[in-house]
């Protein structure tokens, strides 16, 4: 049987896996450490298909207040931005990790998300089993 997921909910959820996103895409040595606990899984890949997999053109107008303020939804769409032309501008199939992280655009996409993030971060993390009540 589907679970009723709240709408609220849904959106709290989206917020924290586009937060985590960021995080792995903000931080050089967080996909290091990915990539050696997960030897198995393409980190470059996994970033650049999760963000993929929570925003994209459809999915950005059910960004709304009051889960994700204006500065939030801008924030996200400016990293939207980088994210599309890094990949247009990163080689298909992509190279391994430490290759990209010694590149000009794994480091463009790295700085783009921590600007996002700092603007979520403000707000942080909402909670995954219960739509809040009043928002911060």
């Amino acid at each position: 049987m589907a679970e009723n997921i709240p709408p609220f909910l849904l959106a709290q959820r989206v917020r924290n896996r586009i937060i985590e996103i960021l995080e792995l895409s903000s931080s050089y040595e967080e996909q290091r450490t990915y990539q050696d606990k997960m030897p198995l899984v393409h980190v470059p890949h996994e970033v650049i298909n999760q963000w993929e997999d929570w925003v994209n053109p459809l999915s950005v107008p059910e960004l709304v207040a009051p889960v994700f303020s204006q500065e939030e939804v801008a924030a996200i769409t400016t990293f939207h931005a980088v994210w599309e032309d890094v990949c247009d501008k990163t080689p298909n199939p992509l190279p391994d990790l430490s290759a990209l992280q010694q590149g000009e655009h794994w480091s463009r996409l790295r700085d783009a998300a921590c600007d996002s993030l700092a603007v979520l971060a403000r707000r942080g993390r909402f909670p995954d089993d219960a739509p809040l009540t009043s928002w911060p």
